[in-house]
């Protein structure tokens, strides 16, 4: 007999209808289950899907606050120590940035420094090198280094 045979013997809905079948669906679907019971009555009541899902966060909640609170463990000084590393670098890297911008610029004032003075400068051109020294002045004084100078003048002072 092949199996399109048996197919055809078992009547259509039978699963369903049958008194003795409510729990086969069960079964088929949850056969991986270790919770299945032979007589549902025996097994003790478990929580409801609220109840469960609740716990569920409170356990994530709980795991969330104990990384968070990690400081005294070896991970925790690594992450904090990494953290602290990397802001340390990106103030290197803003820094520098900053430095080869007016760097550029500098360089673009004494390519062109006779334009300024002759544009600056229309009464006198000392009038004009003053001006261009003024300007240079105030591009070193945006450098970082210049401005934590500045700052550490301007702490000591008051």
């Amino acid at each position: 007999m092949e199996e399109s045979d048996f197919v055809n013997d078992i009547p259509e809905g039978w699963w369903m209808t049958h008194n003795s079948c409510h729990y086969l669906l069960a079964a088929l679907v949850h056969k991986n289950s270790p919770d299945i019971a032979e007589d549902p009555t025996t097994v003790a009541c478990g929580g409801t899907r609220d109840e469960q899902r609740k716990q569920v966060a409170g356990d994530r909640a709980k795991e969330v606050i104990a990384a968070r609170s990690a400081s005294g463990t070896i991970r925790g000084e690594l992450e904090e120590s990494t953290m602290k590393t990397k802001a340390m670098l990106m103030a290197q890297n803003i820094e520098l940035q900053e430095t080869e911008a007016i760097e550029k610029q500098l360089n673009l004032m004494d390519k062109f420094k006779s334009s300024f003075v002759n544009v600056h400068g229309r009464q006198s051109e000392e009038e004009g090198v003053h001006e261009y020294d003024t300007a240079v002045v105030d591009l070193l004084n945006e450098l970082p280094f210049m401005k934590k100078r500045k700052a550490a003048g301007n702490n000591g002072r008051m």
